[in-house]
Protein backbone atom coordinates (compact mmCIF):
# COMPACT_ATOMS: atom_id res chain seq x y z
CA UNK A 1 0.00 0.00 0.00
CA UNK A 2 1.81 3.18 -1.17
CA UNK A 3 2.19 6.14 1.18
CA UNK A 4 0.50 9.47 0.50
CA UNK A 5 2.84 11.36 2.80
CA UNK A 6 6.37 10.65 3.90
CA UNK A 7 6.50 8.99 7.30
CA UNK A 8 9.36 8.66 9.71
CA UNK A 9 9.70 5.21 11.27
CA UNK A 10 12.33 4.51 13.92
CA UNK A 11 13.32 0.98 14.90
CA UNK A 12 15.24 0.23 18.10
CA UNK A 13 17.23 -2.98 17.66
CA UNK A 14 18.90 -4.29 14.51
CA UNK A 15 18.54 -8.07 14.75
CA UNK A 16 15.73 -10.54 13.88
CA UNK A 17 12.43 -8.69 14.48
CA UNK A 18 13.86 -5.21 13.97
CA UNK A 19 15.42 -5.85 10.58
CA UNK A 20 12.49 -7.99 9.46
CA UNK A 21 10.25 -5.00 10.19
CA UNK A 22 12.61 -2.58 8.47
CA UNK A 23 12.86 -4.47 5.19
CA UNK A 24 9.14 -5.27 5.11
CA UNK A 25 8.36 -1.59 5.65
CA UNK A 26 10.52 -0.65 2.71
CA UNK A 27 8.85 -3.19 0.45
CA UNK A 28 5.47 -1.70 1.35
CA UNK A 29 6.41 1.98 1.51
CA UNK A 30 9.12 3.33 -0.78
CA UNK A 31 8.77 6.89 0.53
CA UNK A 32 9.09 6.26 4.26
CA UNK A 33 12.19 7.41 6.14
CA UNK A 34 13.29 4.28 7.99
CA UNK A 35 15.99 4.56 10.64
CA UNK A 36 17.41 1.73 12.75
CA UNK A 37 19.44 2.25 15.92
CA UNK A 38 21.44 -0.73 17.17
CA UNK A 39 23.36 -0.56 20.43
CA UNK A 40 25.86 -3.22 19.36
CA UNK A 41 28.43 -3.17 16.55
CA UNK A 42 26.56 -5.57 14.24
CA UNK A 43 23.12 -5.86 12.66
CA UNK A 44 21.25 -8.82 11.26
CA UNK A 45 23.64 -11.43 12.62
CA UNK A 46 22.76 -15.10 13.03
CA UNK A 47 22.99 -15.51 16.79
CA UNK A 48 21.58 -19.05 16.57
CA UNK A 49 24.78 -20.05 14.79
CA UNK A 50 27.08 -18.79 17.56
CA UNK A 51 27.51 -22.15 19.37
CA UNK A 52 28.55 -23.75 16.07
CA UNK A 53 31.01 -20.99 15.33
CA UNK A 54 32.45 -21.52 18.81
CA UNK A 55 33.13 -25.17 17.93
CA UNK A 56 34.49 -24.32 14.45
CA UNK A 57 31.65 -26.18 12.73
CA UNK A 58 31.05 -22.76 11.16
CA UNK A 59 34.66 -21.89 10.45
CA UNK A 60 34.21 -18.28 9.33
CA UNK A 61 32.53 -16.06 11.90
CA UNK A 62 31.86 -13.63 9.03
CA UNK A 63 29.29 -16.16 7.79
CA UNK A 64 27.13 -15.12 10.76
CA UNK A 65 27.08 -11.49 9.62
CA UNK A 66 24.21 -11.61 7.18
CA UNK A 67 24.01 -7.89 6.37
CA UNK A 68 25.80 -4.63 7.09
CA UNK A 69 24.63 -1.02 7.47
CA UNK A 70 26.05 -0.39 4.01
CA UNK A 71 24.16 -3.29 2.41
CA UNK A 72 20.90 -2.15 3.98
CA UNK A 73 21.43 1.35 2.65
CA UNK A 74 22.33 0.15 -0.83
CA UNK A 75 19.54 -2.34 -1.31
CA UNK A 76 16.74 -0.97 0.89
CA UNK A 77 17.59 2.70 1.44
CA UNK A 78 17.41 2.11 5.19
CA UNK A 79 19.65 4.11 7.53
CA UNK A 80 21.20 1.75 10.06
CA UNK A 81 23.29 3.20 12.89
CA UNK A 82 25.33 0.69 14.89
CA UNK A 83 26.82 1.54 18.29
CA UNK A 84 23.86 3.86 18.87
CA UNK A 85 21.77 3.32 21.99
CA UNK A 86 18.26 4.70 22.38
CA UNK A 87 18.24 5.86 26.00
CA UNK A 88 14.79 7.44 26.27
CA UNK A 89 11.46 7.88 24.52
CA UNK A 90 9.53 11.14 24.68
CA UNK A 91 6.06 9.96 23.76
CA UNK A 92 4.46 13.41 23.94
CA UNK A 93 6.90 14.94 21.45
CA UNK A 94 7.31 11.62 19.55
CA UNK A 95 11.10 11.60 19.63
CA UNK A 96 13.73 9.18 20.86
CA UNK A 97 16.96 10.23 22.51
CA UNK A 98 19.97 8.49 21.05
CA UNK A 99 23.47 8.23 22.47
CA UNK A 100 26.56 7.01 20.65
CA UNK A 101 28.05 4.18 22.70
CA UNK A 102 31.07 5.49 24.59
CA UNK A 103 30.03 9.13 24.14
CA UNK A 104 28.11 11.55 26.32
CA UNK A 105 26.48 13.30 23.38
CA UNK A 106 22.73 12.70 23.04
CA UNK A 107 20.67 13.68 20.02
CA UNK A 108 17.00 13.35 19.20
CA UNK A 109 15.33 11.52 16.35
CA UNK A 110 11.63 12.10 15.57
CA UNK A 111 9.22 9.32 14.69
CA UNK A 112 5.70 8.88 13.43
CA UNK A 113 5.82 5.21 14.34
CA UNK A 114 8.31 3.51 16.65
CA UNK A 115 9.17 -0.19 16.76
CA UNK A 116 11.01 -1.63 19.76
CA UNK A 117 13.00 -4.79 19.07
CA UNK A 118 15.54 -4.88 21.89
CA UNK A 119 15.44 -8.60 22.51
CA UNK A 120 16.42 -10.14 25.82
CA UNK A 121 19.50 -10.04 28.02
CA UNK A 122 21.23 -13.14 29.42
CA UNK A 123 20.40 -13.96 33.02
CA UNK A 124 23.24 -13.03 35.38
CA UNK A 125 22.74 -14.70 38.75
CA UNK A 126 24.38 -13.21 41.86
CA UNK A 127 27.31 -15.63 41.72
CA UNK A 128 30.64 -14.92 43.32
CA UNK A 129 33.22 -14.94 40.52
CA UNK A 130 30.78 -14.17 37.72
CA UNK A 131 33.04 -11.36 36.47
CA UNK A 132 36.21 -13.44 36.29
CA UNK A 133 37.92 -13.27 32.87
CA UNK A 134 37.23 -16.91 32.00
CA UNK A 135 33.43 -16.56 32.41
CA UNK A 136 31.36 -15.87 29.28
CA UNK A 137 27.82 -15.65 27.96
CA UNK A 138 27.01 -16.78 24.42
CA UNK A 139 24.52 -14.31 23.02
CA UNK A 140 26.31 -11.88 20.70
CA UNK A 141 29.16 -11.83 18.21
CA UNK A 142 31.19 -9.99 20.84
CA UNK A 143 30.56 -12.90 23.25
CA UNK A 144 31.74 -15.33 20.56
CA UNK A 145 34.87 -13.30 19.81
CA UNK A 146 35.76 -13.00 23.48
CA UNK A 147 35.27 -16.71 24.16
CA UNK A 148 37.30 -17.82 21.15
CA UNK A 149 40.07 -15.36 21.96
CA UNK A 150 40.28 -16.68 25.51
CA UNK A 151 40.40 -20.30 24.35
CA UNK A 152 43.15 -19.44 21.86
CA UNK A 153 45.28 -17.55 24.38
CA UNK A 154 44.94 -19.81 27.43
CA UNK A 155 45.55 -23.45 28.19
CA UNK A 156 42.08 -24.78 28.82
CA UNK A 157 41.41 -28.46 29.46
CA UNK A 158 38.08 -28.31 31.29
CA UNK A 159 34.97 -26.34 30.41
CA UNK A 160 31.77 -26.00 32.40
CA UNK A 161 28.44 -25.03 30.88
CA UNK A 162 26.10 -23.70 33.56
CA UNK A 163 22.60 -24.27 32.24
CA UNK A 164 21.33 -27.33 30.37
CA UNK A 165 18.83 -25.68 28.05
CA UNK A 166 18.92 -25.79 24.25
CA UNK A 167 21.85 -23.39 23.89
CA UNK A 168 23.68 -25.05 26.77
CA UNK A 169 23.50 -28.46 25.07
CA UNK A 170 24.63 -27.01 21.73
CA UNK A 171 27.52 -25.26 23.49
CA UNK A 172 28.52 -28.44 25.33
CA UNK A 173 28.72 -30.40 22.08
CA UNK A 174 30.81 -27.75 20.38
CA UNK A 175 33.21 -27.31 23.28
CA UNK A 176 33.70 -31.08 23.33
CA UNK A 177 34.51 -30.97 19.62
CA UNK A 178 37.35 -28.58 20.48
CA UNK A 179 38.88 -31.35 22.56
CA UNK A 180 37.84 -30.05 25.98
CA UNK A 181 36.50 -32.09 28.87
CA UNK A 182 33.01 -30.62 29.25
CA UNK A 183 30.61 -30.61 32.19
CA UNK A 184 27.01 -29.38 32.22
CA UNK A 185 25.44 -28.10 35.44
CA UNK A 186 21.63 -28.07 35.45
CA UNK A 187 19.43 -27.33 38.46
CA UNK A 188 16.49 -29.41 37.14
CA UNK A 189 16.51 -33.19 37.28
CA UNK A 190 17.14 -33.39 33.55
CA UNK A 191 18.57 -31.26 30.76
CA UNK A 192 16.25 -29.36 28.43
CA UNK A 193 13.67 -28.52 31.15
CA UNK A 194 10.83 -27.73 28.70
CA UNK A 195 10.81 -31.45 27.85
CA UNK A 196 9.55 -34.38 29.87
CA UNK A 197 12.18 -36.38 31.72
CA UNK A 198 11.65 -39.53 29.63
CA UNK A 199 12.33 -37.61 26.40
CA UNK A 200 15.41 -35.92 27.89
CA UNK A 201 16.90 -39.20 29.15
CA UNK A 202 18.18 -40.28 25.70
CA UNK A 203 19.97 -36.93 25.50
CA UNK A 204 21.67 -37.73 28.82
CA UNK A 205 22.79 -41.04 27.33
CA UNK A 206 24.13 -39.37 24.18
CA UNK A 207 25.98 -36.66 26.10
CA UNK A 208 27.61 -39.20 28.39
CA UNK A 209 28.47 -41.43 25.44
CA UNK A 210 30.45 -38.51 24.07
CA UNK A 211 32.24 -37.84 27.33
CA UNK A 212 30.15 -34.92 28.60
CA UNK A 213 29.72 -34.99 32.38
CA UNK A 214 26.34 -34.09 33.82
CA UNK A 215 25.62 -32.54 37.20
CA UNK A 216 21.82 -32.67 37.52
CA UNK A 217 19.71 -31.24 40.34
CA UNK A 218 22.77 -29.08 40.97
CA UNK A 219 23.14 -25.35 41.41
CA UNK A 220 26.30 -23.32 40.95
CA UNK A 221 27.27 -21.48 44.14
CA UNK A 222 30.43 -19.66 43.05
CA UNK A 223 33.00 -19.59 40.29
CA UNK A 224 36.70 -19.88 40.99
CA UNK A 225 39.75 -19.76 38.71
CA UNK A 226 39.82 -23.50 38.08
CA UNK A 227 36.37 -24.76 39.03
CA UNK A 228 32.68 -24.10 39.57
CA UNK A 229 31.68 -24.81 43.15
CA UNK A 230 28.21 -26.29 43.59
CA UNK A 231 25.81 -25.69 46.48
CA UNK A 232 26.41 -29.20 47.78
CA UNK A 233 30.10 -28.36 48.21
CA UNK A 234 31.45 -30.40 45.31
CA UNK A 235 33.31 -28.69 42.51
CA UNK A 236 33.34 -29.05 38.74
CA UNK A 237 36.75 -28.56 37.07
CA UNK A 238 36.66 -25.56 34.72
CA UNK A 239 39.22 -23.13 33.37
CA UNK A 240 36.49 -21.87 31.03
CA UNK A 241 32.85 -21.24 32.03
CA UNK A 242 29.80 -20.52 29.90
CA UNK A 243 26.70 -19.13 31.61
CA UNK A 244 23.60 -20.04 29.60
CA UNK A 245 20.86 -19.71 32.19
CA UNK A 246 18.23 -18.23 29.94
CA UNK A 247 17.27 -14.65 29.14
CA UNK A 248 15.07 -11.84 30.45
CA UNK A 249 13.16 -9.42 28.27
CA UNK A 250 14.71 -5.97 27.96
CA UNK A 251 11.87 -3.79 29.26
CA UNK A 252 13.58 -0.81 30.92
CA UNK A 253 13.25 1.58 27.97
CA UNK A 254 9.56 0.75 27.57
CA UNK A 255 8.89 0.94 31.31
CA UNK A 256 10.66 4.29 31.64
CA UNK A 257 8.48 5.59 28.80
CA UNK A 258 5.34 4.63 30.71
CA UNK A 259 4.35 1.72 28.48
CA UNK A 260 2.50 -1.18 30.05
CA UNK A 261 4.85 -4.02 30.96
CA UNK A 262 3.60 -7.44 32.07
CA UNK A 263 5.19 -9.91 34.45
CA UNK A 264 7.87 -10.96 31.99
CA UNK A 265 7.77 -8.68 28.96
CA UNK A 266 6.23 -5.67 27.25
CA UNK A 267 2.48 -6.00 26.78
CA UNK A 268 1.28 -5.88 23.16
CA UNK A 269 -1.98 -6.49 21.33
CA UNK A 270 -2.51 -8.78 18.33
CA UNK A 271 -1.11 -6.09 16.03
CA UNK A 272 2.08 -5.88 18.14
CA UNK A 273 1.10 -2.41 19.42
CA UNK A 274 2.05 -1.45 22.95
CA UNK A 275 -0.22 0.60 25.21
CA UNK A 276 0.79 3.54 22.98
CA UNK A 277 -0.70 2.82 19.52
CA UNK A 278 2.18 4.65 17.83
CA UNK A 279 4.75 2.34 19.46
CA UNK A 280 5.10 -1.32 18.52
CA UNK A 281 7.25 -4.00 20.18
CA UNK A 282 8.36 -7.34 18.80
CA UNK A 283 10.56 -10.33 19.54
CA UNK A 284 12.03 -11.63 22.78
CA UNK A 285 11.06 -8.50 24.73
CA UNK A 286 7.27 -8.93 24.42
CA UNK A 287 4.60 -11.14 25.92
CA UNK A 288 2.46 -12.95 23.35
CA UNK A 289 -0.19 -15.64 23.75
CA UNK A 290 0.71 -19.31 23.80
CA UNK A 291 -1.73 -21.06 21.47
CA UNK A 292 -2.20 -24.05 23.78
CA UNK A 293 -2.60 -22.26 27.12
CA UNK A 294 -3.65 -18.75 26.14
CA UNK A 295 -1.14 -17.43 28.68
CA UNK A 296 0.94 -14.44 27.64
CA UNK A 297 4.66 -15.07 27.95
CA UNK A 298 7.85 -14.16 26.07
CA UNK A 299 9.21 -16.65 23.54
CA UNK A 300 12.93 -16.32 22.81
CA UNK A 301 12.92 -17.78 19.30
CA UNK A 302 14.04 -16.21 16.03
CA UNK A 303 11.06 -17.45 13.99
CA UNK A 304 8.36 -15.68 16.04
CA UNK A 305 10.53 -12.52 16.25
CA UNK A 306 10.85 -12.33 12.47
CA UNK A 307 7.15 -12.91 11.92
CA UNK A 308 6.21 -10.31 14.53
CA UNK A 309 8.48 -7.72 12.91
CA UNK A 310 6.90 -8.36 9.53
CA UNK A 311 3.41 -8.15 11.02
CA UNK A 312 4.12 -4.85 12.77
CA UNK A 313 5.29 -3.40 9.45
CA UNK A 314 2.13 -4.65 7.74
CA UNK A 315 -0.07 -2.99 10.35
CA UNK A 316 1.81 0.30 10.13
CA UNK A 317 1.16 0.22 6.39
CA UNK A 318 -2.57 -0.31 6.83
CA UNK A 319 -2.89 -4.08 6.51
CA UNK A 320 -5.55 -5.87 8.60
CA UNK A 321 -3.34 -8.40 10.39
CA UNK A 322 -3.24 -10.23 13.70
CA UNK A 323 -0.51 -12.24 15.39
CA UNK A 324 -1.83 -15.73 16.10
CA UNK A 325 0.44 -16.65 18.99
CA UNK A 326 3.18 -19.23 19.55
CA UNK A 327 3.51 -22.94 20.19
CA UNK A 328 7.17 -22.79 21.20
CA UNK A 329 8.39 -25.13 18.46
CA UNK A 330 12.08 -25.84 19.02
CA UNK A 331 14.72 -28.36 17.97
CA UNK A 332 18.19 -29.16 19.26
CA UNK A 333 21.12 -31.26 18.08
CA UNK A 334 23.10 -33.22 20.66
CA UNK A 335 25.91 -34.99 18.80
CA UNK A 336 24.15 -37.72 16.77
CA UNK A 337 20.71 -37.28 18.34
CA UNK A 338 18.03 -34.68 17.63
CA UNK A 339 15.33 -33.63 20.08
CA UNK A 340 12.36 -31.37 19.44
CA UNK A 341 9.17 -30.03 20.99
CA UNK A 342 6.05 -28.13 19.98
CA UNK A 343 3.32 -27.11 22.39
CA UNK A 344 3.85 -28.16 26.00
CA UNK A 345 5.28 -31.19 27.76
CA UNK A 346 3.02 -33.50 29.75
CA UNK A 347 4.59 -32.26 32.96
CA UNK A 348 3.88 -28.62 32.07
CA UNK A 349 0.32 -29.42 31.02
CA UNK A 350 -0.36 -31.23 34.28
CA UNK A 351 0.98 -28.31 36.30
CA UNK A 352 -1.42 -26.02 34.44
CA UNK A 353 -4.35 -28.27 35.29
CA UNK A 354 -5.00 -29.83 31.89
CA UNK A 355 -6.76 -33.20 31.78
CA UNK A 356 -4.11 -34.65 29.51
CA UNK A 357 -3.55 -38.03 27.90
CA UNK A 358 -0.46 -38.98 25.93
CA UNK A 359 0.81 -41.78 23.75
CA UNK A 360 4.27 -42.84 22.66
CA UNK A 361 5.58 -44.55 19.53
CA UNK A 362 8.99 -45.74 18.31
CA UNK A 363 8.70 -45.95 14.51
CA UNK A 364 11.67 -45.78 12.10
CA UNK A 365 12.38 -42.46 10.41
CA UNK A 366 11.86 -44.08 7.01
CA UNK A 367 10.81 -47.46 5.64
CA UNK A 368 12.47 -50.14 7.74
CA UNK A 369 13.38 -52.24 4.72
CA UNK A 370 15.36 -49.37 3.18
CA UNK A 371 18.97 -49.16 4.45
CA UNK A 372 19.83 -46.72 7.22
CA UNK A 373 16.49 -46.54 9.05
CA UNK A 374 16.72 -45.32 12.65
CA UNK A 375 14.06 -45.67 15.35
CA UNK A 376 12.71 -42.49 16.88
CA UNK A 377 10.55 -41.74 19.89
CA UNK A 378 7.47 -39.57 19.50
CA UNK A 379 5.36 -38.53 22.48
CA UNK A 380 2.12 -36.68 21.77
CA UNK A 381 -0.19 -35.17 24.40
CA UNK A 382 -3.86 -34.44 23.85
CA UNK A 383 -7.04 -33.47 25.68
CA UNK A 384 -8.84 -36.43 27.25
CA UNK A 385 -12.33 -35.35 26.15
CA UNK A 386 -11.76 -33.85 22.71
CA UNK A 387 -8.49 -35.35 21.51
CA UNK A 388 -7.19 -31.88 20.70
CA UNK A 389 -3.42 -31.78 20.37
CA UNK A 390 -1.62 -30.04 23.23
CA UNK A 391 2.02 -30.99 22.81
CA UNK A 392 4.48 -33.11 20.86
CA UNK A 393 8.01 -34.21 21.66
CA UNK A 394 10.45 -36.33 19.71
CA UNK A 395 13.97 -37.69 20.04
CA UNK A 396 16.11 -39.83 17.77
CA UNK A 397 18.98 -39.89 15.27
CA UNK A 398 16.96 -38.81 12.22
CA UNK A 399 13.59 -37.49 11.06
CA UNK A 400 12.69 -35.62 14.24
CA UNK A 401 12.65 -32.11 12.76
CA UNK A 402 10.26 -33.18 10.01
CA UNK A 403 7.76 -34.77 12.40
CA UNK A 404 7.87 -31.99 14.96
CA UNK A 405 7.24 -29.49 12.14
CA UNK A 406 4.17 -31.44 11.06
CA UNK A 407 2.90 -31.74 14.64
CA UNK A 408 3.60 -28.05 15.32
CA UNK A 409 1.46 -27.18 12.30
CA UNK A 410 -1.27 -29.52 13.55
CA UNK A 411 -1.25 -27.88 17.00
CA UNK A 412 -1.47 -24.41 15.45
CA UNK A 413 -4.41 -25.58 13.32
CA UNK A 414 -6.26 -26.91 16.38
CA UNK A 415 -6.21 -30.48 15.09
CA UNK A 416 -7.05 -33.60 17.08
CA UNK A 417 -5.56 -37.08 17.26
CA UNK A 418 -8.26 -38.16 14.82
CA UNK A 419 -6.96 -35.63 12.30
CA UNK A 420 -3.46 -37.12 12.53
CA UNK A 421 -4.89 -40.44 11.35
CA UNK A 422 -5.96 -38.75 8.11
CA UNK A 423 -2.91 -36.63 7.30
CA UNK A 424 -1.52 -37.42 3.86
CA UNK A 425 2.25 -37.24 4.13
CA UNK A 426 4.87 -38.03 1.50
CA UNK A 427 6.11 -41.59 1.21
CA UNK A 428 9.09 -43.04 -0.56
CA UNK A 429 11.36 -45.61 1.11
CA UNK A 430 14.32 -43.24 1.67
CA UNK A 431 12.09 -40.63 3.35
CA UNK A 432 9.20 -42.23 5.18
CA UNK A 433 6.72 -45.07 5.40
CA UNK A 434 3.22 -45.62 4.12
CA UNK A 435 2.17 -45.12 7.73
CA UNK A 436 4.22 -42.09 8.71
CA UNK A 437 5.28 -41.76 12.38
CA UNK A 438 2.80 -38.88 12.68
CA UNK A 439 0.02 -41.15 11.41
CA UNK A 440 1.16 -43.83 13.85
CA UNK A 441 0.75 -41.65 16.93
CA UNK A 442 -2.62 -40.63 15.51
CA UNK A 443 -3.68 -44.28 15.21
CA UNK A 444 -2.58 -44.99 18.77
CA UNK A 445 -4.27 -41.89 20.14
CA UNK A 446 -7.40 -42.58 18.12
CA UNK A 447 -7.57 -46.09 19.56
CA UNK A 448 -7.29 -44.66 23.07
CA UNK A 449 -9.99 -42.05 22.39
CA UNK A 450 -12.36 -44.70 20.98
CA UNK A 451 -11.81 -47.02 23.94
CA UNK A 452 -10.19 -49.67 21.73
CA UNK A 453 -7.18 -49.88 24.02
CA UNK A 454 -6.39 -48.84 27.56
CA UNK A 455 -2.79 -47.87 28.19
CA UNK A 456 -0.57 -47.42 31.22
CA UNK A 457 2.68 -45.45 31.41
CA UNK A 458 5.89 -46.57 33.05
CA UNK A 459 5.88 -43.58 35.36
CA UNK A 460 2.47 -44.66 36.72
CA UNK A 461 3.78 -48.07 37.79
CA UNK A 462 5.78 -49.17 40.81
CA UNK A 463 7.61 -52.41 41.49
CA UNK A 464 4.87 -53.23 44.05
CA UNK A 465 2.22 -52.83 41.34
CA UNK A 466 3.98 -55.49 39.30
CA UNK A 467 3.86 -57.93 42.24
CA UNK A 468 0.06 -57.87 42.22
CA UNK A 469 -0.48 -57.69 38.44
CA UNK A 470 -0.40 -60.44 35.85
CA UNK A 471 2.47 -59.19 33.63
CA UNK A 472 2.65 -60.74 30.18
CA UNK A 473 5.60 -60.15 27.86
CA UNK A 474 4.46 -60.98 24.33
CA UNK A 475 7.87 -60.61 22.68
CA UNK A 476 9.98 -63.51 21.48
CA UNK A 477 11.91 -65.66 23.98
CA UNK A 478 15.17 -64.16 22.65
CA UNK A 479 13.95 -60.64 23.35
CA UNK A 480 12.71 -61.67 26.78
CA UNK A 481 16.10 -63.15 27.68
CA UNK A 482 17.85 -59.84 27.00
CA UNK A 483 15.78 -58.06 29.64
CA UNK A 484 12.18 -57.88 30.78
CA UNK A 485 9.79 -56.41 33.33
CA UNK A 486 9.77 -57.75 36.86
CA UNK A 487 7.40 -60.68 37.51
CA UNK A 488 6.69 -61.06 33.78
CA UNK A 489 5.81 -64.33 32.06
CA UNK A 490 6.80 -64.72 28.41
CA UNK A 491 4.06 -65.75 25.99
CA UNK A 492 4.91 -64.56 22.49
CA UNK A 493 2.13 -62.87 20.54
CA UNK A 494 2.13 -65.67 17.95
CA UNK A 495 1.33 -68.28 20.61
CA UNK A 496 -0.94 -66.19 22.83
CA UNK A 497 -4.24 -67.56 21.56
CA UNK A 498 -3.39 -71.18 22.34
CA UNK A 499 -1.95 -70.22 25.74
CA UNK A 500 -4.78 -68.02 27.00
CA UNK A 501 -5.78 -70.71 29.52
CA UNK A 502 -2.46 -70.15 31.32
CA UNK A 503 -3.69 -66.72 32.36
CA UNK A 504 -6.21 -65.70 35.04
CA UNK A 505 -9.09 -63.70 33.58
CA UNK A 506 -9.91 -62.24 36.96
CA UNK A 507 -6.55 -60.55 37.57
CA UNK A 508 -5.40 -57.12 36.50
CA UNK A 509 -3.29 -57.90 33.44
CA UNK A 510 -0.47 -55.84 31.97
CA UNK A 511 0.68 -56.75 28.46
CA UNK A 512 3.73 -55.31 26.77
CA UNK A 513 6.13 -55.78 23.89
CA UNK A 514 9.17 -53.87 22.64
CA UNK A 515 7.49 -50.72 21.27
CA UNK A 516 3.76 -51.17 21.91
CA UNK A 517 2.25 -52.69 18.75
CA UNK A 518 2.36 -56.38 19.72
CA UNK A 519 1.14 -55.37 23.15
CA UNK A 520 -1.83 -53.70 21.47
CA UNK A 521 -2.53 -56.91 19.54
CA UNK A 522 -2.37 -58.87 22.79
CA UNK A 523 -4.74 -56.41 24.44
CA UNK A 524 -7.28 -56.85 21.65
CA UNK A 525 -7.01 -60.65 21.83
CA UNK A 526 -7.41 -60.80 25.60
CA UNK A 527 -10.29 -58.31 25.73
CA UNK A 528 -12.20 -60.36 23.19
CA UNK A 529 -11.41 -63.52 25.13
CA UNK A 530 -13.18 -62.13 28.19
CA UNK A 531 -10.34 -60.45 30.10
CA UNK A 532 -11.93 -57.33 31.60
CA UNK A 533 -8.96 -55.74 33.33
CA UNK A 534 -6.20 -55.38 30.73
CA UNK A 535 -3.79 -52.53 30.00
CA UNK A 536 -1.05 -52.17 27.41
CA UNK A 537 2.27 -50.54 28.33
CA UNK A 538 2.54 -47.31 26.30
CA UNK A 539 5.70 -47.28 24.23
CA UNK A 540 6.63 -50.79 25.29
CA UNK A 541 9.80 -52.04 26.93
CA UNK A 542 11.91 -49.63 24.86
CA UNK A 543 10.39 -46.69 26.73
CA UNK A 544 11.26 -48.26 30.08
CA UNK A 545 14.87 -48.69 28.98
CA UNK A 546 15.29 -45.26 27.36
CA UNK A 547 13.58 -43.42 30.20
CA UNK A 548 15.59 -45.17 32.91
CA UNK A 549 12.80 -47.02 34.74
CA UNK A 550 15.22 -49.49 36.29
CA UNK A 551 12.96 -50.41 39.22
CA UNK A 552 10.48 -51.98 36.80
CA UNK A 553 13.01 -54.14 34.95
CA UNK A 554 15.03 -57.28 35.39
CA UNK A 555 18.09 -57.67 33.18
Amino acid sequence: MPSIIQRSIVIVGGVAGGMSAATRLRRLDEKAVITVFEKGPYVSFANCGIPYALGDVIQRREALLLQTPQSFKTRFNIDVHVNHEVVAIDRERKVVRVQVVGSKDVREAPYDKLILSQGAAPVRPPLSGIDLPHVFHLTTIADLDGAKRYLDEHEVKNACVVGGGFIGIEAAENLQRLGLQVSVVEMANHVLPPLDADIAEPIHTELRRNGVRLALKARANKIEATCVVLENGSDVPAEFVLLVLGVRARTKLAKDAGLVVGKSGVAVNAQMQTSDPNIYAVGDMVETAHIVTGLRTPVALAGPANRQGRLAADHICGEDVQYRGNVGAAVCKAFDVTVGIAGLSVDALRKLGHDVVWVSAHPPDHAGYYPGAHPMTLKVAFDRKTGKLLGAQGVGPAGIDKRIDVLSTAIQAGMTMFDLEHLELVYAPPYGSAKDPVNMVGFIGGNVMRGQVEIVHGEDLTSKDLETMQVVDVRSPAEFSRGHMRHAVNISIDTLRENVDRLDKGRQTLVYCQVGYRGYLAYRILKQKGFEHVVNLDGGYKTLVEAGFTSLREV
